[in-house]
């Protein structure tokens, strides 16, 4: 939505729990994951909360029955209404993408999405984390991908940058030369 605004809400509340519980950042993170979850699966709601003829109370009022039920924390809730109250509800995955993003640089955690052709062995796992950790100066954490169209290999996705050491990038490489010779 609005990159500005979701960076902007994100720091400032990212400021706010590490001031206010410090101690309860994973969790609070833990909850943003969740909650966009939600509301990515029911865009319909979001939406109903950023529809101007419903009043700012009567939404105030559905955020409340969420905060109401005890999973997530006052800090949470806080910032729902907040968004609600503002009408920025739409920046919210925005706002929870910034919020990973500062946690993980305050943490020193380098989150890593790694595509192989069938699931990772322990020791594979073990072998790339160390590896990663000992490239980025960082603890490592795996997102793991299943794609049987890489053939083998695996391709490991850090940040902007995409190490490919799969058999189908190879193959298209090959490709690429053989179709140049034989021009």
């Amino acid at each position: 939505m609005n990159d500005k605004a979701e960076k902007v809400y994100a720091e400032a509340f990212f400021e706010l729990c590490l001031e206010e519980a410090p101690d309860r950042l994973g969790d609070i993170l833990g909850e943003l994951g969740a909650l966009d979850g939600i509301f990515t699966e029911n865009g319909d709601f979001v939406k109903l909360l950023g529809t101007p003829t419903v009043p700012v109370d009567e939404k105030l009022g559905m955020i409340k029955e969420i905060i109401a039920d005890g999973s997530i924390s006052e800090l949470t809730g806080n910032l729902l209404c907040v968004l609600t109250e503002r009408g920025r509800m739409g920046c919210f995955g925005g706002i929870v993408k910034q919020f990973r993003n500062l946690y993980n640089e305050h943490f020193k955690i380098a989150e890593i999405t790694v595509t192989s052709s069938s699931p990772l062995s322990e020791q594979m796992r073990d072998k790339i984390t160390a590896k990663m950790s000992e490239v980025t100066g960082k603890t490592v954490s795996i997102k793991e991908k299943v794609d049987p169209e890489i053939i083998g290999g695996i391709v490991i996705d850090y940040g902007s940058t995409r190490y490919d050491g799969s058999i189908r990038a190879r193959l298209s490489g090959l490709k690429k030369e053989l179709g140049g010779v034989i021009v």
